[in-house]
């Protein structure tokens, strides 16, 4: 059988080539391997709040910071002055309603006095009356108590109006205060964002900003690659995707630490990919294709080691290999 198989050797190959696609289909019925897999931790990616010149940079490439180290600094002459100029303007807004409130006091007894000398007037007016209705006096007094009445009564209306001007004015410094308080809070809060520190212990990542670089507000100025969430991401053929499940047994190696054999758990997978690189970037786009050749579309699963191994750094974005058995 074999000589006749030699005398034909595209059958041959043929038939080595059917058995050895037979042989995949059945194994990735109980396995799933992939090379396109890739070290990750959570970076956070550190930008300036504020714009304005780098004054000050307190780390170099590939430095490890604890949180709360210095990281650099922006040019802190400008939001200070700020802060001194709406300081200024707060306590002018608060003498302005000490002022208006002084205009309250004075008002409210102009009030009392106007209506105290009203009280009199129509006191003397009725008595004018009483005399003036028993023939005891003239009328030209009656006229001088009418005038006076009516006269006190304008002066009280004239008081009052004072009254509603001078509390409408402590209404408008009350509000010039909230607005200057605001202000002050916002240049305070620009002013404490001029030192930037790291939110968590990391490494640097390499970066490209400079001394003197002027920043605006966005700019993204270094990234600090931390420990948090240590992780091999591995980019898995959808056709494995319905067999793959949470916790499941994972052999991998590391590019790092090559050779070596390490355990691990799938612990996320992917619950969707763009199709396109186009679309927004909010769930990742895994490339479908290599060279000339077009791949099925993969799924990023993530995958947690038992345990870091000791002496071996993290190194995002380092290539590992990811083998799951089902």
């Amino acid at each position: 059988m074999l000589s006749r198989l030699l005398r034909h050797p595209v059958a041959l190959i043929i038939g080595v080539v059917a058995a050895l696609f037979a042989l995949y289909e059945i194994s990735v019925r109980f396995l799933a391997y992939t090379a396109d897999a890739y070290v990750m931790s959570d970076i956070v990616v550190i930008s300036s709040q504020i714009e304005g010149p780098v004054s000050r940079l307190a780390v170099q490439n590939n430095q490890p910071v604890a949180a709360g180290d210095l990281l650099f600094e922006i040019e802190r002459t400008p939001f200070a002055l700020k802060v001194q100029e709406a300081q200024a303007t707060l306590t002018q807004a608060q003498a302005d309603l000490g002022l208006a409130q002084d205009e309250v006091r004075a008002a409210t007894a102009n009030i009392t006095a106007t209506q105290a000398v009203q009280t009199n007037a129509q006191s003397q007016l009725a008595r004018v009356r009483t005399l003036s209705g028993e023939g005891y006096s003239p009328e030209a007094s009656l006229d001088v108590a009418t005038r006076d009445v009516a006269t006190a009564g304008a002066n009280v209306l004239a008081a009052q109006a004072q009254l509603a001007v001078a509390s409408q004015r402590v209404a408008v410094a009350t509000a010039a205060i909230g607005s200057a308080q605001a202000a002050l809070a916002k240049a305070q809060y620009d002013l404490s964002k001029t030192v930037v520190t790291a939110p968590e212990p990391g490494r640097i990542a390499p970066f490209t900003t400079r001394l003197g670089d002027y920043l605006s507000a966005g700019s993204e100025v270094l990234a600090l690659v931390t420990e948090r969430r240590r992780r091999v991401v591995a980019n898995m053929g959808e056709r494995h995707l319905a067999r793959i499940r949470l916790g499941q047994r994972v052999l991998l190696t590391l590019g790092s630490d090559p050779w070596v054999l390490h355990w691990g758990r799938v612990s996320g997978i992917a619950a969707g990919v763009a199709r396109s690189p186009h679309n927004p970037r909010v769930i990742p786009y895994v490339e479908p294709t290599t060279d000339w050749v077009r791949l099925p579309r993969r799924f990023p699963v993530e995958v947690t080691l038992d345990g870091w191994p000791p002496g071996v750094g993290l190194f995002h974005g380092a290539d590992a290999r990811v083998l799951i058995w089902f």
